[in-house]
């Protein structure tokens, strides 16, 4: 008890901001409903046979942490999922900046700029991933043989963390550098096995996240946006600079420069890791955040060198544009709200439809609410779906698909029901029963495909990924048991 209190005593600054930051996210969960989260928490009610929507290409580790503390009931589970997190997250900080050999209190203020407070937990994964690489650089630091276990975990969180990859490489030991690698992967043997026993081939989930956000996403291919690095950078940019500017001029230790030149290497990724994402999401440069509050942690601690006047104005003025910044925010243009998908969910009951197949473009809000249903049907095969017995629940304003702005089209879909929110289409009279949702992205995209052109695509993750290396296509086939070959269907 004393030890506990005399670690309040030392820390009251960081236990401060941990609590304030810990109550937003809590808050902003409840107000909001998050559709990555849903999806999360679908995922694992999935991996514990409660749940009938799954998506293969979400990493795991979220909806594996929510699901072993489901033992406390699914609702609380989400809130101690977040608890979790940034807990992990003051450790992760406190760790790295020993480790860095910089100001913990500064770098975990910095830290927890208006941008991660956002952007952090809406979604679930983003400040979960981050603690993690802080751990790993933390961990490489300090030279511990584990720390590409670390690293796995991030990539685990978020598949965009494989892009540090050549972080492995960190030490100058042979030895360790195998011994973080062998790490690293075997931080994905338990998914991969998960993946071959559900799917029959152990790349399943990545190969499908790939497809998903790149392969067949590359028709959207959108030009960076420098603003979304610029949110990041927000109200640091003055210390940030000076921190660069300070490192470039003049570097005092080759320990330091070793440690400088790593987290340039480290925001060089995160940005490389975003301009290859065809469709720019301002979370997909979260990564970007550790260095950024790294070289601003340099710059203001050089100016306290100078002027501890000039030190003091500048932390008031970064803490006070936060606060101000936070509550000045439109929340309401960026969080949904349950009401209107509860409200629908209560028409098809009345309907006496809500045990039939849904199709929607809310169709992960709608599961986590308790109404199983599919992603909205391509516009070629809608009528088709619509004929057999299934119903088509469009919510508004959402944007997609994009056919439903074609007033022509929907004039000629059968309304069962329809209000300012969203309409419902279909046929009273056939009811198509509900099933399963646990279709991959790849398989979703093979029966477009097969029932609008008669073409069947290869569906094999082998084959989707490595297509145009044929080492590497037969090295997968190998590994999932079905030999040295190359698959004889090439459509794609």
């Amino acid at each position: 008890m004393v030890a506990v209190l005399e670690f309040v005593k030392k820390n009251k600054f960081l236990l401060g901001l941990f609590i304030l930051s810990t109550a937003f996210f809590l808050y902003q969960h409840h107000a909001n409903l998050s559709w990555d989260f849903s999806s999360y928490v679908e995922n694992a009610k999935y991996f514990l046979n409660q749940g009938s929507y799954y998506e293969h290409y979400r990493p795991p580790l979220m909806p594996v942490i929510i699901s072993t503390l489901s033992i406390f009931s699914w609702q609380l589970a989400e809130y101690l999922y977040i608890i979790i997190v940034v807990v992990l997250f003051l450790y992760s900080s406190i760790r790295f900046a020993k480790a860095a050999n910089i100001n913990k209190e500064l770098f975990y203020l910095f830290s927890l700029s208006p941008y991660v407070l956002i952007y952090g937990l809406i979604n679930g994964t983003e400040l979960l991933s981050l603690a993690l690489l802080q751990l790993f650089l933390a961990f490489a630091f300090e030279k511990k043989v584990y720390s590409g276990l670390f690293l796995g975990l991030a990539s685990l969180a978020r598949y965009n963390f494989l892009t540090f990859i050549p972080l492995l490489l960190l030490s100058k030991n042979i030895k360790k550098i195998l011994q973080n690698i062998f790490l690293f992967g075997l931080s994905f043997v338990p998914w991969f096995l998960y993946n071959f026993y559900s799917t029959g081939n152990l790349f399943t989930a990545i190969v499908d996240g790939y497809a998903f956000n790149f392969k067949y996403r590359d028709y959207i291919v959108q030009q960076v946006n420098y603003l979304h690095i610029l949110a990041v950078v927000f109200t640091l940019l003055p210390v940030f600079i000076f921190g660069v500017c300070a490192i470039l001029i003049k570097v005092r230790k080759d320990l330091e420069k070793n440690k400088h030149i790593i987290m340039f290497v480290v925001a060089l990724l995160a940005i490389y890791s975003y301009y290859i994402t065809p469709f720019k999401d301002i979370r997909y440069i979260f990564p970007l955040v550790l260095p950024v509050s790294y070289f601003a942690v340099i710059g203001i601690s050089k100016i306290r060198e100078k002027s501890k006047q000039a030190f003091k104005i500048l932390i008031i003025a970064v803490i006070l544009l936060n606060i101000f910044t936070i509550i000045y925010i439109d929340y309401n243009s960026m969080y949904e709200k349950k009401d209107k998908y509860k409200a629908a969910i209560e028409v098809t009951k009345n309907l006496g439809i809500d045990n039939c197949r849904t199709l929607s473009n809310s169709w992960v809000f709608l599961n986590y609410l308790g109404k199983i249903s599919e992603p909205y049907p391509r516009k070629e095969l809608t009528l088709k779906n619509l004929d057999e017995g299934n119903f088509l629940l469009l919510f508004y304003p959402i944007e997609e698909p994009d056919w439903a702005k074609d007033k022509t089209f929907i004039q000629q879909l059968p309304v069962i029901h329809k209000e300012n929110d969203f309409t419902i289409f279909g046929v009273m009279k056939k009811c198509n029963k509900i099933q399963k949702v646990d279709q991959t992205q790849i398989s979703r995209i093979y029966n477009y495909v097969f029932f609008t052109y008669n073409i069947s695509i290869n569906t094999n993750p082998c084959f989707v990924m490595f297509e145009k290396n044929s080492i590497l296509e037969k090295s997968c086939n190998f590994l999932n048991f079905k030999g040295f070959n190359l698959d004889t269907n090439r459509e794609s």
